[in-house]
């Protein structure tokens, strides 16, 4: 995937640990739509500086409103907008929220949330299993609420992922 369309919590947890690079090193270009920019801004001001030092975070705006307006019925505007987007130009989604999730199924558009991201980070060699293990646990300690069988599927999955020796 060289493109996928972000919506906040994946983006809170891994800046709350300082590691936005997993993304860098899975994606070329994670897009926020104005609304995921300003819900991540609103809840810290280094918001800002953050999306200037990674070049792969682009702020993006939406521009099917008639999609949109029918999306903010189901979601909350960060999620309707980042759908929107993902929707409108044909890339997958990077969504945590169980609804949001699943409108984008319905929708088509294809989803991964942190849990995918993580796996993805191993698989390319970006992360150890360990380093993955521990940034879930550290998400989970702050608020993520990933559910457990989810987590199991992680962690089985991790199992099965090669390390380099």
């Amino acid at each position: 995937m060289s493109a996928v369309v972000g919506d906040t919590t994946s983006l809170i947890a891994l800046a709350g640990q300082g590691r936005l690079s997993v993304l860098g090193a899975c994606f070329e270009e994670v897009l926020l739509p104005d609304g995921v920019y300003a819900e991540w801004l609103a809840g810290d001001p280094t918001v800002i500086q953050r999306v200037q030092d990674h070049a792969f975070l682009r702020v993006a705006t939406v521009t099917d409103t008639a999609l949109l307006e029918e999306l903010e019925l189901l979601l909350d505007r960060g999620e309707a907008e980042a759908l929107t987007l993902a929707k409108t130009r044909g890339l997958p989604l990077l969504v945590d929220e169980k609804k949001g999730r699943a409108v984008a199924r319905m929708m088509g558009v294809p989803v991964l949330g942190l849990v995918g991201v993580l796996i993805l980070a191993v698989e390319r060699q970006h992360l150890t299993v360990i380093e993955a293990e521990q940034l879930l646990s550290a998400a989970r300690a702050a608020g993520f609420r990933g559910a457990d069988r989810l987590v199991d599927a992680f962690l089985t999955r991790l199992g099965q992922v090669q390390q380099p020796d």
